[in-house]
C-alpha cells in the first residue's frame, strides 16, 4: 500500500505571486508610515514652539517685556574679554520659564560666554564658570525632523530662532525693527501691528559638524542650507554676500545660550527655505532664513503665543510684513 496524504507544496509560481503580492504592499504602505513618522516629528516641532510662546508670556507677565534677541552689557566689563562675549540668547533667558530651573541656575549671567586668556590672539575659550550649562542639551530645544548631529562639541544645539525684522539696514540687529534685537526690551504695547501678525520665532537647520570655520569660499559645504557665507564686514549687499569672500561658517545653532544670528536669530530678508545661502560677518550683521526639514516650509510662532506652518511660496512683501513690529503693513490672507 502507498501513503498519500494528499498534502502538497507550494509551487515555484505560487511562490512568487505571494513575494510580489507582499512588495507590493510594502511599496503602498511605506510612503503612509514615512508620512505619519514626518507629521508625528512636524506635531512635536510645533509643540516646541508652543511651549517657548507660552514661557514668552511668562515671562513678558513677570518682567514687563519679551527678552531682548542679543543681549548687551550697559556697563564695563573686564579687560580680558568684550562686550560682545555678554549676549545670552531670548532661550538662555526664558530658561526658568521653560521647565529648565536648574539649567537656569547654572548660568552665571554676570559672567561671559568666552574670554581671551592672557597672551591669546585668536581663539577664545569659554568661560569656565559656564561650560557646563553651555553643554547641556535640552530636547525641547531641538527639532526632531532635523536629526543632523551637533555641530560643534560640549555645546548644546538649538533649532529655533527669534526673529529681529525685516532684514532692512544690511542686516543689523541693532535697533532692528522685530521683537528680538540687540537694543531695548520690546513689549506687548510695542506691537503696533498686532501680536497675532508679528513672527516671533520660527526654525533653522543645524550646521555642519567638524571645523566650524571655512577660511575659503570654495569647496562650497553641502548642503549649502546649513552654513553661513561670511563677509568680513558689513552692512551686507547681494553683491558682497554671493561670492562668501572670508570663506563659510559652519556651526550654525552650535549654542541655545549664544544670542547671535549664528545661533539663535534670523530675519525675514530671504523667504523660508530661501535658494540663496545665508549670510554673515560673524555676530552681526546677517541675513539668516527660516530653514526645515518639513515639506514645504516652516513651522512659526507668533508674539500672540499661537503657532502656525508656513509654506515656502509666501508671499515676499507679507512675509517681510510680519517680521516688523510697527511697520504698519496691511496683511492679507495667505500666511498659512
Amino acid at each position: 500500500m502507498s501513503d498519500r496524504t494528499g498534502r502538497r507544496g507550494f509551487t515555484l509560481i505560487e511562490l512568487l505571486v505571494v513575494i510580489a503580492i507582499i512588495a507590493t504592499l510594502v511599496a503602498i504602505l511605506l510612503p503612509a508610515v514615512q508620512a505619519a513618522r514626518a507629521a508625528a516629528r512636524r506635531a512635536q516641532c510645533t509643540n516646541n514652539l508652543k511651549q517657548i510662546g507660552l514661557a514668552l508670556h511668562n515671562y513678558h507677565a513677570s518682567m514687563g517685556t519679551f527678552p531682548v534677541g542679543f543681549l548687551y552689557p550697559t556697563g564695563s566689563v573686564p579687560a580680558t574679554t568684550s562686550p560682545l562675549q555678554y549676549r545670552w540668547s531670548a532661550l538662555a533667558q526664558l530658561t526658568p520659564h521653560l521647565e529648565q530651573a536648574a539649567l537656569f541656575h547654572a548660568i552665571n549671567f554676570d559672567f561671559p560666554l568666552a574670554y581671551r586668556p592672557s597672551g591669546a590672539t585668536a581663539f577664545w575659550p569659554f568661560y569656565p564658570a559656564n561650560t557646563t550649562a553651555m553643554a547641556t542639551r535640552v530636547a525641547g530645544f531641538l527639532c526632531p525632523s532635523d536629526g543632523a548631529p551637533a555641530p560643534a562639541e560640549d555645546s548644546g544645539p538649538t533649532n529655533y530662532v527669534f526673529c529681529t525684522g525685516d532684514g532692512s539696514n544690511g542686516g543689523d540687529a541693532t535697533d532692528a525693527p522685530g521683537v528680538f534685537i540687540l537694543g531695548r526690551a520690546i513689549s506687548l504695547a510695542s506691537l503696533v501691528d498686532g501680536s497675532s501678525g508679528t513672527v516671533g520665532v520660527s526654525e533653522q537647520l543645524l550646521g555642519i559638524a567638524g571645523p566650524y570655520t571655512q577660511t575659503t569660499p570654495t569647496p562650497v559645504p553641502s548642503p549649502e542650507a546649513r552654513a553661513f557665507a561670511r563677509v568680513s564686514s558689513g552692512p551686507l549687499t547681494d553683491g558682497a554676500c554671493a561670492p562668501a569672500p572670508a570663506g563659510w561658517l559652519l556651526n550654525k545653532g552650535a549654542g541655545w545660550w549664544d544670542g547671535n544670528y549664528l545661533n539663535t536669530l534670523f530675519n525675514n530678508h530671504e523667504p523660508p527655505n530661501g535658494p540663496r545661502p545665508d549670510c554673515i560677518t560673524y555676530h552681526n550683521p546677517g541675513w539668516k532664513a527660516a530653514r526645515s526639514l518639513h515639506p514645504g516650509g516652516v513651522d512659526v510662532l507668533y508674539c500672540d503665543g499661537h503657532a502656525s506652518f508656513v509654506r515656502d511660496t509666501i508671499d515676499r512683501a507679507i512675509w517681510k510684513g510680519v517680521s516688523t513690529r510697527a511697520g504698519g503693513e496691511v496683511i492679507s490672507n495667505g500666511m498659512d
